[in-house]
């Protein structure tokens, strides 16, 4: 291991195809477990594997770990569906308004009970509308614009605002299977389970006095994925990953690591089946926030929400990097990190009871070393086994402080509590410290209505 200023390396050796860097500094690194790191050392052994890269939220993640990037080259490359995990663009979206704190206080509570009666959630939930096949086919092909053109969901300013302008490319319906339709085509606008909420926040503190964030101003942040749909697409090509490695020579480190070789159709047709996911993802998030809108509008018919942003942490593109000197096109996996481009802004959840925040590119070489990556979020130190073992229902309501939380499986959450996530201040910090990024604003909550 070779440590630098901003990043620990791990050269290319033995079974190894290329270098692992993590992106950490020297607290979190040392709590980092070994099955974590074990997991990165097993994508660098991937054919065409040329970077390995690990976030300062790292954790035990299916195949590559959470917080892992893996990128492979264009000619002996594969791709890895457990490398994207289950709940393809799973991602965040931050609303901001004109309101300040002082403006809401009061109706905390009636915000929150209104966002639990207004909007689906929780495990197996399926949304408030009734789609057609076609009309569902039309969204995961073509997305947030299709969302807006067909039913006046918002309006195309929101579209300027969302990753790939809420349509991921080449998405085809052919290649999704009758069961992922079946489970998605009741989701979309649903919130699901696990660590996905909407959270009612304001602006704590500005780091960056060249934003328009102001200090006490209300923001609604929501954080969810693609559901039973994506799921269901990530399981059918895993499956076919395992099998067609039985009828040939490769091979792969773990099973959660089973890969299709990108000349092969399998690979293509998983690019379009994740495609329609994504744009699945995108557009739930965007009825959501048309529910949250309607929300607000009841209560405040003066004052609109406007989208900040909205990313995705989960997902595979083709991207130009410079890797080993050699500047080319590559598939980049990104496992719970998110994209930061240089310039560009990402969004930073916390869990519920503790900060979020917006941050921005160091445009540093730390940037160009981490393929333009960053955390995606606190990360887990604690399984959701061991959490409901170890945490009282007292030490919960301590860690949730005077944070108005209500679940909608009236569970008590106790695998969700900010006691079972790294503390998001030392994510941050860690960042600033291997100049990935730096703050721009940081955000608290107020209320949280989890899945």
């Amino acid at each position: 291991m070779v440590i630098n200023m901003f990043y620990y390396k791990f050269n290319k050796e033995k079974e190894r195809n290329c270098d692992v860097l993590l992106f950490a500094n020297q607290q979190i690194y040392e709590k980092i477990e070994d099955d974590s790191m074990q997991q990165l050392f097993n994508a660098s052994k991937l054919p065409g594997a040329v970077k390995v890269i690990g976030m300062p939220d790292i954790h035990i993640g299916y195949g590559l770990p959470i917080g892992g990037i893996l990128a492979v080259n264009m000619k002996e490359g594969i791709v890895s569906p457990g490398a994207v995990g289950f709940d393809i663009n799973c991602g965040v979206r931050l609303l901001t308004s004109d309101l300040q704190k002082d403006n809401i206080f009061n109706q905390i509570k009636t915000i929150l009970q209104k966002f639990k009666n207004n909007i689906p959630a929780g495990l197996g939930v399926n949304s408030n509308l009734d789609l057609t096949k076609s009309q569902f086919k039309n969204i995961v092909e073509q997305g947030v614009p299709y969302l807006i053109n067909e039913f006046g969901y918002s309006n195309k300013d929101d579209v300027q605002n969302i990753e790939d302008g809420g349509v991921f490319p080449k998405a085809n319906f052919d290649c999704i299977s009758n069961k992922a339709i079946k489970r998605g085509i009741t989701q979309v606008g649903s919130l699901g389970s696990g660590n996905h909420f909407v959270e009612l926040q304001y602006v704590d503190q500005v780091f960056d006095s060249n934003t328009d964030f102001k200090e006490g101003q209300v923001t609604i942040m929501i954080h969810t994925g693609s559901r039973g749909f994506g799921h269901q697409i990530a399981k059918d090509y895993i499956d076919k990953a395992v099998t067609m490695s039985k009828k040939s020579s490769f091979d792969f480190p773990v099973k959660n690591l089973a890969h299709l070789p990108l000349n092969t159709k399998n690979a293509q047709d998983y690019f379009s089946a994740m495609a329609c996911a994504a744009n699945f993802a995108y557009s739930n998030r965007q009825v959501l926030t048309q529910e949250v809108r309607k929300i607000f509008k009841s209560l405040y018919p003066d004052h609109a929400l406007k989208l900040f942003y909205d990313l995705t942490h989960n997902i595979a593109r083709f991207e130009e990097h410079k890797i080993d000197r050699k500047k080319d096109k590559y598939l980049i996996h990104r496992k719970g990190a998110t994209r930061l481009d240089y310039n560009a802004y990402a969004l930073l959840p916390g869990s519920m009871g503790t900060a979020s925040y917006v941050l921005k590119s160091a445009n540093s070489q730390s940037t160009k070393k981490s393929l333009t990556s960053i955390a995606h979020g606190a990360g887990r130190v604690m399984g959701r086994r061991e959490a409901k073992r170890n945490i009282t229902n007292h030490q919960h309501k301590q860690a949730l402080k005077s944070v108005k939380v209500l679940s909608s499986s009236n569970d008590s959450l106790l695998d969700e509590s900010p006691l079972v996530y790294k503390n998001i201040d030392d994510v941050v910090e860690s960042m600033i410290e291997t100049e990935l990024a730096y703050p721009v604003v940081r955000l608290k909550p107020l209320a949280v209505l989890k899945g």
